[in-house]
């Protein structure tokens, strides 16, 4: 599964980075990084990726997994879009032969400039550190799906509404110090949540707000925070469209 979420660069820049969360499962063997550098046909002022040039990179990139798994025993790890550039990751098993495979594939889509590398990353060093989201930028991309299906169905985003986020715990006690610690006037709380498995303990909370990504990235961060203290899980939120509660 591929997620989507930005981030800043060392220059406080806006990245876009899609990461694919099953490589980690997947990627025994895989040694070699195989990476490509282009420059993006039209990126806008900022030198962002429009949606109609994602949608030809993501063409891209699904030919070259298909091309790369055969060849070189590779898996796709993830892409960067940041200053008018578009970076792309697999993991191979060997590389020989891959960078005319990224060459076809760029040239048959009008990309005429293409810098191309195979370095060696047994522990896939790359992958955690510039791909792979942490479990805020990893709740800012599902957080972004929801508020995408919300827009699609014609949710004015800006009203607020009730909206409800699960917490699970290990342990009864972790659960209760964790309500307890985000219990505030406008808040309902419930913890008699079970569910089966290493978090049993659940607590929803309910609050009252706008379903914009500043507000909901205001919203979900104590409680991230809260709950990875308490050595949790942050299992997402849901809601109704906007004057269709109850």
């Amino acid at each position: 599964m591929n997620v989507t979420y930005t981030t800043k660069n060392e220059e406080n820049t806006p990245v876009t980075i899609e990461a694919n969360l099953d490589f980690e499962p997947q990627s025994d063997d895989t040694v070699w990084m195989l990476w490509c550098f282009v420059p993006l046909k039209t990126p806008d002022a900022e030198g962002a990726c429009g949606e109609a040039e994602r949608a030809v990179l993501g063409a891209i990139r699904d030919a070259l997994s298909e091309r790369l798994e055969l060849r070189n025993g590779a898996l796709y790890a993830g892409m960067r879009l940041q200053e008018g550039w578009a970076e792309l990751y697999f993991y191979a098993a060997w590389s020989k032969g891959a960078e005319q495979q990224f060459r076809d594939l760029f040239k048959q889509h009008g990309y005429g400039q293409l810098e191309y590398g195979a370095t060696r990353d047994t522990h896939h060093a790359f992958y955690h550190d510039m791909l792979a989201p942490d479990p805020f930028e990893l709740q800012q991309a599902k957080s972004a799906e929801i508020i995408a299906e919300l827009a699609a169905a014609g949710d004015d985003l800006g009203v607020a509404r009730p909206v409800e986020h699960y917490l699970f715990f290990q342990t009864h006690s972790a659960m209760l110090r964790a309500a307890s610690a985000l219990a505030e006037e406008g808040v309902r709380i419930e913890t008699d949540l079970e569910e089966e498995g290493h978090y049993p303990y659940g607590m929803l909370y309910e609050r009252t707000h706008a379903c914009t990504p500043e507000t909901l990235e205001a919203v979900t961060l104590p409680l991230l925070e809260t709950v990875l203290e308490a050595h949790g899980v942050y299992l997402g939120w849901s809601t109704s469209l906007a004057g269709n509660e109850g």
